[in-house]
Parts: structure tokens; C-alpha cells; sequence
């Protein structure tokens, strides 16, 4: 039920405000609205609202399918439109006022987004506490001078050579840290941190400086490997077992779920991203290393032997034992004043939207795999999932929709918004509107497009499902 409930109302809350968009500006402009439909399909419910102020008698009605929405202007496209309410057409607008009507139910939904975003800030929620894990070996943190488990209260960009000092902006908590290392990266920059112990939180912070210069020479634009090129795996988490593959070393060797590691061959764990790096980087001249692992298991000290496989990973030989490790991190309460939630709302809507962008994207250039669409199952899948953390989590989850909805409907297919403005893009150039034949081909070829994205999406939702 609460899959239903959450996705009932995500879906409802999303066309409504976009197509609340495209009636409110076409209503301004003074295009008359015939019919706003929340839903697709025969109406359940319908009645009729009157506005006097631009003589306007919409009928509004909720259809059966909650999939979508639609607006339905006085257009002579529809049929014969009256010589006194021609005024009123959509298609006797300008060029300029037609754009704006199909562009107003995107922005709604990136205005919605934005709200969204910033309540969720206001109302606060657990984070995961920026406390660094150990670096990766060799990287921008290790070379820094990182070594796991410090404590980063403020971040930035570093100062540049004839540029004035920017002061670093405050972290509450890891979730802060990511728009900073992609900006980073993407600018080519160094990245500073002023970080303390976690242990002594009333210590002076010291500041080091990640330098760009250090970075392997990888996919620097990977918005997957942003952590891993800057030698941060994500926030540090205890080296708890929390998953062994049957029959693999890990299992053999008696290591259980629960278990907690202690040390690795005489050397201190400190967290579980050292003991993952430790097993792979178990390999000494080609040959596998043994592990004598000391693991807390029910307040009781055991020794374990593991003896990890070799595998190829990125055409390099690594180690592998078959177990989960890493627990969840340590949490904290994040909430922000009124304002401050305002920028961090607009913030991360900047940053969802080119997250969004970059995926659409890869889609269209085969960087991404069609295996990552989901479809309504998947969409109230995590709705659930979102719902079940809490208030701000969901809210969360309903910007990150807005965005993909706003997003989508912007690109140029036709049926789509996109599609409309591609119309008038050509109708600006040519001086003349796209031809009756012509649209009506290309809705056909657009609706196929999009029926077949559709059911691409809802086959992989069986195959998650099954999974």
C-alpha cells in the first residue's frame, strides 16, 4: 500500500505542477483553456471552474490513469474556432508566446524542484558525517597527507594564482562534499579541506590541498568515479562483515556475517575501505599473499587464515576473498535555516539537472546501457524506499523526479515540449510553421519513440522484479 500511496502522490504532485505551468502563463497571455486533465483516460471526475478576470470556463477532470496529464488550448488545429474567440487560439499567438506557454510546464517542475530540495534542507534528515575514509593509495588524498578518519568541517576550491582566496564553504556532511570534488574535477582544480580529528572535534582544523595534478590518468570527467579519482571511496565506515559468498575463500575460512575486523596481518584496521584495499593489493610478485585476519565476533577475539583469489579487474590482478564489508557510517542530524535552504534547494536542482543531462546523454551515445531506464514499477519502488527513510528523504526523491521530468520533456522529440519548441525553432528560421502533414508524421514517429522507450522501461522493471 504505501508503494501506491507514495507513488500515487509523486506522480499526481509532478503533472499537476507541470501542467499547472502551461496553464497559467497560456491563461495570462490570454489563450483560453478548454479542458486540464490530471490523468489520462475516460474521467472519473470532472467539473467546470469559471474566471471571470480573463473570460475563461475551463472543465477540469481526473482521469483513470495517473501516467500523465494534459492541457487542452482553443486551437483551430482541434476544429473550427468562432471569428470572435480566434483572439483566444493557440495557434494565433506569436511565435514568442507559444514558446513561453510550452517552456512553463518544465520550469514548474524545476521551480517544484527547487522548493522541494530546500524543504527537505529546512526539515532536516540523518546524513552520513564527513569523517574521510582511508585514501586510495597513491591518490590526490593519500598524497596529501590523508590517512583515514579525519574530520572535514569546511571545503572548497583552492585559490588560484592572481585570484583573490575564496573562503571554503561549510560541511554538515559527506553528502556536501560530492558537488565540491565533481566541480573540482571538472574545472581542473585543486580542492582544499579543512579537516580535524574526529576524535578531538574541538581541535583546530589544519587545511590540505588535494592537487589535480596527482590524478591518474583516467576518466576525469566520470561523474561515477569522482570519489575514487580523488582517493575518497565515500564516508568511512567500520570494517564489518556484512555479507560472505558460499564457498568462497571468506567462507572457507570460517569468516562469518556480524564479524568485526580488527587487524590484517598484524597491521591495525582502521576502517573497512583499508582492509578492502588491503586484500587487494594482496598480490606480491604475481603470487596471492595469505591473510591472518583478527576478527571481534560476540566479544570474543578469533584468528582466521583467508586465502584471497587472484582475479582480473581493469585488466589489473587483484585480490578477492567473496565477502561484503563495510557497514553503515556514522550519522548525523543535518537541517538548515530558511535561506540557507533556499540556495542549497537551487544547488543541488543545478546539480540534478546536469546529472540528469549527462544521462540522457549517455543514453543517446551508448555510453550509458538501456538496462538503466526504469519504468513505473521502479519509479514506485523507490518512492517506497524513499518514503520508509522519512519526510526529507522522500522529498529528495520527488525533487530528483521534477528534474527528470522537466529535463525530458525538454528534449527535441516530438509529443514532447521539446518537440513543440523544434516546431517553432524551424518556424522562426523558415518564416513559416511546420506543415499539417508534416507534424502529424512526425507525432506518429515520436509516439512510436516513445512507446518503445516505455516498454523497454517496463521490461526492465520485470527484470528487476524477478531478480
Amino acid at each position: 500500500m504505501l508503494n501506491f500511496i507514495a507513488f500515487f502522490f509523486a506522480l499526481t504532485l509532478l503533472v499537476s505542477v507541470h501542467e499547472w505551468g502551461h496553464y497559467r502563463v497560456a491563461v495570462a497571455l490570454g489563450v483560453k483553456v478548454l479542458r486540464f486533465s490530471v490523468g489520462l483516460g475516460q474521467p472519473v471526475w470532472r467539473w467546470r471552474r469559471s474566471d471571470s478576470a480573463h473570460t475563461q470556463s475551463t472543465e477540469w477532470t481526473i482521469g483513470w490513469l495517473p501516467l500523465g496529464g494534459f492541457v487542452m488550448m482553443l486551437d483551430e488545429a482541434h476544429g473550427p474556432v468562432s471569428p470572435e474567440q480566434l483572439p483566444q487560439a493557440f495557434n494565433r499567438q506569436p511565435l514568442w508566446a507559444r514558446a513561453l506557454i510550452v517552456v512553463a510546464g518544465p520550469f514548474a517542475n524545476g521551480m517544484l524542484a527547487i522548493f522541494l530540495l530546500a524543504l527537505a534542507a529546512c526539515w532536516g534528515q540523518y546524513e552520513p558525517a564527513a569523517i574521510l575514509p582511508t585514501p586510495v593509495v597513491q591518490s590526490p588524498a593519500e598524497k596529501a597527507g590523508l590517512r583515514g578518519g579525519e574530520h572535514v568541517v569546511a571545503a572548497g576550491l583552492a585559490w588560484v594564482d592572481g585570484q583573490a582566496p575564496l573562503p571554503l564553504q561549510a560541511v554538515a556532511s559527506f553528502a556536501d562534499l560530492l558537488p565540491q570534488a565533481l566541480q573540482a574535477l571538472r574545472q581542473g582544480r585543486d580542492w582544499e579541506m579543512d579537516i580535524q580529528d574526529h576524535q578531538a572535534p574541538g581541535s583546530e582544523p589544519r587545511r590540505v590541498r588535494l592537487s589535480f595534478a596527482d590524478l591518474p590518468a583516467m576518466g576525469r570527467d566520470a561523474q561515477d568515479a569522482a570519489w575514487l579519482l580523488w582517493g575518497l571511496s565515500g564516508p568511512q565506515t567500520p570494517a564489518t562483515v556484512i555479507n560472505i559468498e558460499r564457498g568462497s575463500p571468506a567462507d572457507v575460512s570460517g569468516l562469518l556475517p556480524d564479524d568485526r575486523v580488527l587487524t590484517v596481518n598484524g597491521q591495525k584496521v582502521s576502517d573497512a575501505q583499508f582492509l578492502r584495499q588491503f586484500i587487494r593489493l594482496s598480490i606480491a610478485s604475481g603470487a596471492v599473499m595469505p591473510l591472518t585476519i583478527e576478527v571481534s565476533r560476540h566479544n570474543r577475539l578469533l584468528e582466521l587464515h583467508v586465502q584471497p583469489q587472484k582475479v582480473q579487474q581493469d585488466g589489473k590482478d587483484t585480490g578477492r576473498i567473496g565477502a561484503v564489508i563495510g557497514a553503515s557510517p556514522n550519522l548525523v542530524w543535518v537541517e538548515h535555516g530558511v535561506l540557507d535552504s533556499v540556495v542549497i534547494g537551487a544547488r543541488k536542482a543545478f546539480f540534478l539537472t546536469g546529472l540528469t543531462l549527462r544521462m540522457v546523454g549517455g543514453l543517446f551515445t551508448g555510453q550509458e546501457g538501456l538496462e538503466q531506464l526504469g519504468g513505473p514499477l521502479s519509479i514506485a519502488d523507490q518512492a517506497a524506499k524513499s518514503a520508509q527513510k522519512g519526510l526529507a528523504a522522500y522529498l529528495g526523491f520527488l525533487g530528483f523526479l521534477s528534474i527528470s521530468l522537466a529535463v525530458l520533456n525538454l528534449l527535441p522529440l516530438p509529443v514532447l515540449d521539446g518537440g513543440h519548441l523544434m516546431y517553432y525553432l524551424w518556424e522562426l528560421l523558415t518564416g513559416k510553421p511546420v506543415s499539417s502533414d508534416g507534424v502529424n508524421v512526425l507525432q506518429k514517429l515520436g509516439l512510436m519513440l516513445l512507446v518503445a522507450v516505455m516498454a523497454m522501461a517496463l521490461v526492465n522493471d520485470g527484470i528487476r522484479l524477478m531478480r
